[in-house]
């Protein structure tokens, strides 16, 4: 059992408990520590894009293994940037169609 670099799948996540199934109404919720956790999260992911950025342009002395490995790692960050923009950015369209 290993990694394969050359097929990166995405995993189904089992169902969780108490989270509401498609078309029931979820219970109101307080946003506003969520997405300044979020908002924390997504600045860290930043941080890690550019720190594996800067490893892999300056990686020239490296084997081709290690450079691949940095090269995948910031794939897999700049994806969960991708999505915790996208969470929050659907968060702040909420929030203001509920204020509105």
């Amino acid at each position: 059992m290993g990694f394969d670099l050359e097929r990166l799948e995405t995993r189904k996540e089992p169902a969780l408990d108490g989270i509401p199934a498609l078309g029931e109404q979820a219970p109101p919720m307080d946003t506003s520590g969520f997405s300044q956790a979020l908002s924390r999260n997504l600045l860290a992911e930043r941080f890690a894009i550019d720190a594996y950025r800067k490893i892999a342009e300056n990686a020239g002395g490296c084997d081709k293994a290690t450079l691949r490995l940095v090269k995948v790692a910031l794939a897999v960050e700049e994806e969960h940037a991708q999505i915790l923009s996208t969470i929050l950015e659907n968060l702040r369209n909420l929030n203001g169609a509920l204020a509105g």
